[in-house]
């Protein structure tokens, strides 16, 4: 199927990854990093700084608000407690056993940037999408370099107006080999993903001023 020119909307690159390690997984302060990274090398026009939270959510704010009131009360008396402070302090205890993980996004003008961690299971979702072209690999080596990565899978979609996504599939192992259909194909540095996925040439610009290479 021949794509008219018009119709190109955009590269969506879609990762789920598998880490060897929780390393990282449940660091909103490298999550912001990480989307800091990406604004600067995939050269994307950041509407806001990137929005990134941990779950269980607030488990410092509230932590914090405890000591504050505990500090307080020891002021004013020695032997004054407070029940909600130490039924609190249990709650939050019981939380930070719980399953965490971060979720960050990153607002393009172009697009968006998002991810989703899961820290007990090793494993984050990942995708990146713009309407101004981009390079994998550029998006891919920032990920290998702030997680212990065992594999990344990845889909690379290229997105349409008026016609069927154009999509294909490929692997990065820890290594930084890609792998398709299982072979080796090369270094991720090596590579041209355009024989991967394919060429995009739409001239001029796309919706919100972005140029498409």
């Amino acid at each position: 199927m021949n794509e008219r020119k018009d119709d190109f909307v955009g590269r969506h690159l879609i990762v789920d990854a598998s880490t060897y390690t929780r390393r990282n997984l449940s660091s909103t302060d490298t999550v912001f990093a990480l989307f800091e990274a990406l604004n600067r090398h995939l050269d994307m026009t950041a509407v806001l700084p990137p929005i990134v939270c941990r779950y269980p959510f607030a488990n410092d704010e509230l932590a914090a608000f405890c000591d504050d009131i505990e500090r307080e009360l020891s002021a004013k008396a020695q032997d004054l407690s407070l029940t909600p402070v130490r039924v609190m302090r249990e709650f939050l205890r019981r939380r930070q056993l719980e399953e965490s993980g971060v979720t960050g996004v990153s607002i393009w003008a172009e697009s968006h940037a998002a991810i989703h961690t899961w820290d007990e299971d090793n494993y984050y979702a990942f995708d990146a999408f713009s309407c101004r072209d981009f390079r994998p690999r550029d998006a891919l080596r920032l990920l290998l370099t702030h997680f212990d990565i065992e594999i990344l899978n990845c889909v690379n979609l290229f997105r349409f107006q008026r016609s069927i996504p154009r999509l294909s599939n490929f692997q990065v192992n820890d290594n930084w080999e890609v792998l398709v259909d299982g072979r080796v194909l090369g270094e991720l540095d090596a590579i041209d993903f355009g024989d991967i996925c394919g060429r995009i040439d739409v001239p001029g610009a796309t919706s919100g001023g972005a140029a498409v290479a």
